[in-house]
């Protein structure tokens, strides 16, 4: 049985500590033996072979993944305690006031004004999250807050497509070398003109 990447129970970092920032997650490649190396049987064979590795790419890809989204709800974690504790040393944040009554009056005729002829409101594709837009200097804590969580979650989605991608390279690559095992095996035995062509690996 796997163990888990998580942390275990009552181990999470308190309001109180400080959660070092994440600046590379090469560690999450660590994933905890499946099997005692030192008690299992070798492989019989090649086609046995194979289909442990296939089982142990499937395993690494999964334990891989949840130190990945570990790592990232810490982060997550880190940058909301610090975004809490600079609050509360500056104080509450005044409250921007609300729309002017004649706004709110231009905003409501212009979302009750008819279509204009022959215009396509559809949306045919939806944009893409600006995260390299710079923040203005004055912006407040909690802008920069968001700012940094949505940073932060469009390079761990990044990470993670990257990851997937790669492991699934990794993965086809390793079926094709049992399928031609396979009709290596089931060619053996047969004429030459009943055997199907196998390529080399």
């Amino acid at each position: 049985m796997r163990q888990s990447a998580q942390s275990p129970a009552g181990l999470e970092p308190k309001a109180s500590e400080k959660i070092p920032p994440l600046t590379n997650i090469a560690s999450s490649i660590f994933v905890p033996l499946q099997d005692d190396i030192l008690k299992s049987e070798p492989p019989r064979d090649r086609v046995e072979r194979l289909h442990w590795i296939l089982k142990t790419i499937d395993y690494q890809r999964e334990g891989v993944k949840e130190n990945l989204l570990y790592m990232f709800e810490r982060e997550k974690r880190r940058v909301i305690l610090l975004a809490a504790e600079s609050e509360q040393a500056q104080g509450r944040p005044k409250i921007k006031p609300g729309l002017a009554p004649s706004e709110v009056d231009d905003i409501i005729a212009n979302m009750e004004s008819p279509a204009q002829p022959g215009m396509d409101y559809n949306i045919r594709t939806m944009a893409e999250l600006g995260t390299n837009i710079l923040i203005p200097p004055n912006a407040s804590l909690r802008d920069k807050t968001v700012k940094e969580l949505l940073i932060m979650v469009e390079k761990g989605l990044e990470e993670l497509q990257d990851f997937e991608r790669y492991m699934a390279g990794i993965k086809e690559e390793y079926l094709g070398c049992l399928e031609r095992e396979m009709a290596r095996i089931d060619n053996a035995g047969k004429r030459p003109e009943e055997r199907s062509r196998v390529q080399k690996f």
